[in-house]
């Protein structure tokens, strides 16, 4: 017999940093959450936290009727797809939240379409621990969205905004961290423009970020006091932006549109990667710049 589903219902595939988070946000409004992550770690974590955790992904797939993904890359995504969300019931809804490019996005739609499945490209606009306040910016149409706009509204987004079609979400979520990494490798050129004509670091932050000056930003004022004191400990990986900041370099080669600042600073980020910093914060690209050779 298929199984029953109803409203209280939602299953997360990815319960690390982002999807951890989510399924907490999802159990305090009152669902039923079951999770599945490869992770032993972060399948622990939720379920301590009251999430039904399975190590079987079919479980998951066929445990709800609205599915949301948070996976680190897109051949995850259509790996997932392929092998499991084909399986789920006609009439289910996969939120995909995953950083992905909008190639992926339109060969999940299409593949999941084929099966009465919808799929939605809805990444986040956020840092994990705004979970509950994030901006989803979605690709699909106005139906659609309008079947899942409560549950996502309720559990994890202050906002939920249609940006075009299948595929869009994806665009504007890497051009906004494109914009990220623009700013992450330019705070770190200036500290260590500031180091090489021995100016503190750290005078220069605290002053900038005290003046009032309109080139002062949320993410400077994060970024900048943590490449000064060298605390690295991952929020968002270098591995990550990276990851995105080349997504986005391609999407920009792909249309055609010159694109020389994306292609800085994904030049930067490889320098700081080939140091063996992939693992560490974005703010260990500052290393990068110690590390090059002086003129």
């Amino acid at each position: 017999m298929p199984t029953e589903h109803n409203a209280t219902d939602v299953a997360i595939f990815g319960l690390g940093v982002m999807g951890g988070r989510a399924a907490e946000r999802a159990l305090a409004a009152g669902l039923s959450v079951t999770g599945y992550d490869p992770s032993e770690t972060s399948r622990s974590h939720s379920s301590e936290a009251g999430v039904t955790v399975t190590d079987n992904p079919l479980e998951a797939t066929t445990s709800s009727r609205v599915i949301l993904l948070f996976l680190p890359l897109p051949e995850d995504v259509l790996k997932l797809v392929n092998e499991h969300l084909v399986n789920a019931s006609s009439g289910t809804t996969v939120v995909d939240l995953s950083t992905v490019d909008p190639g992926t996005s339109r060969t999940a739609a299409l593949t999941l379409a084929e099966k009465g499945i919808t799929y939605l490209d809805a990444p986040v606009l956020g840092r994990p621990q705004g979970c509950g306040t994030w901006t989803l910016v979605i690709g699909g149409e106005d139906q659609e969205i309008s079947q899942v706009s409560e549950l996502l509204l309720a559990t994890v987004a202050a906002n939920v905004v249609r940006v075009g079609s299948t595929g869009a979400g994806s665009v504007v979520k890497l051009l906004n961290n494109l914009m990220f990494g623009a700013i992450n490798a330019v705070t770190a050129e200036m500290l260590a423009i500031c180091e090489d004509n021995h100016v503190d670091p750290a005078l220069f932050v605290d002053t900038i970020s005290n003046s009032g000056a309109a080139t002062v930003s949320k993410l400077f004022l994060d970024l900048a006091p943590r490449m000064v004191s060298g605390d690295d400990d991952p929020v968002f990986s270098l591995k990550l932006l990276a990851k995105d900041v080349n997504l986005a370099l391609s999407l920009a080669e792909s249309s055609g549109t010159t694109a020389p600042i994306a292609a800085t600073v994904a030049h930067i980020n490889s320098l700081a990667m080939n140091l063996g910093l992939g693992h560490r914060d974005t703010s260990a690209v500052l290393a990068a710049y110690r590390d090059l050779p002086r003129a």
